[in-house]
């Protein structure tokens, strides 16, 4: 997997759910970030889930469809069986390992959807840095056994 700190907007709302052989709490969500501007801009979509605690926080945190975030994390790709043709797909994830609200947008006003203040809410503790962080990835990542109706296509 490969180490990236994207800006975008989330494009669904936000759903914690649990994995029952585990426990561990995750939220799946889509991530829209913009390449480029003027007519040449574009805008790509990553598949992105979080984990563990951070999934807690982001949801406590009211993050919705809309909110502009940082995201840290790896990334990589899956691969799905397409159903048309029986071929192999492949999908854009990011496990995320940290987030952040950006804060100043038109569209967040610098609040969370309940009117507080975005700093006085409960998103990661440290902001997420544009430039690498040393170290980064961790090598302790955990193997996920998930069944077929946990997975979100």
């Amino acid at each position: 997997m490969i180490p990236i700190n994207p800006i975008g907007r989330i494009t669904n709302d936000l759903e914690l759910k649990t994995i029952q052989s585990s426990g561990v709490n995750y939220v799946n969500f889509g991530l829209a970030v913009s390449d480029g501007y003027g007519y040449k801009q574009k805008t790509i979509f990553f598949d992105c889930s979080i984990y563990g605690d951070d999934a807690v926080r982001m949801v406590k945190a009211k993050a919705k469809k809309g909110s502009l975030i940082q995201v840290n994390g790896a990334f990589g790709v899956s691969e799905f069986p397409r159903q048309n043709d029986g071929g192999t797909g492949y999908k854009l994830k990011i496990k995320v390992n940290g987030w952040s609200y950006i804060p100043g947008t038109s569209a967040d006003s610098g609040k969370n959807s309940d009117g507080r203040n975005i700093e006085d809410g409960t998103a990661n503790e440290q902001p997420v840095s544009a430039t690498a962080t040393p170290g980064f990835p961790p090598n302790n990542y955990e193997q996920l056994n998930l069944d077929d109706d946990e997975l979100p296509f």
